[in-house]
């Protein structure tokens, strides 16, 4: 009888410890997963931020270009090669801006993943290990 309980008593034991250590692996991957997502829309506004700004600086480039043109003489052509210049080198710093945070992130969401992938791994082969050592 006294067997019987102790016998139950680790198996309910097992059972709890099994069950928490779930909930904590879950609970870990909801948070990886959560965080992820913030990330991800950080990121989305970033670029987004990126492109309206490029956008804005190619409006004002090209109202710059019409008024120099218009304004300017044969002799003040180097004034509108200046500003074409200054507004595209502007244009491909944004450019390159946007490209390097969206690696950043697309980065960051793959390393995410493969830590969820390593955790549940890990709790899977706890369980298992655990259970070999409690039970056979």
């Amino acid at each position: 009888m006294m067997i019987t309980t102790f016998c139950s008593s680790k198996m309910i034991t097992t059972f709890c410890s099994r069950m928490m250590i779930t909930t904590f692996c879950s609970s870990m991957m909801i948070t990886t997963f959560c965080n992820s997502m913030k990330i991800k829309t950080f990121c989305s506004s970033m670029m987004i931020t990126t492109f309206c700004c490029s956008m804005m600086i190619t409006t004002f480039c090209g109202s710059m270009k019409i008024a120099t043109f218009c304004t300017s003489k044969i002799d003040d052509c180097n004034i509108l090669m200046v500003i074409t210049t200054f507004c595209s080198s502007m244009m491909i710093a944004h450019f390159c801006s946007s490209m390097m945070i969206t690696t950043f992130c697309r980065n960051f969401i793959i390393t995410t993943f493969c830590s969820i992938k390593m955790i549940t791994t890990f709790c899977r082969n706890f369980l298992y290990q655990y259970y070999d050592n409690n039970f056979l």
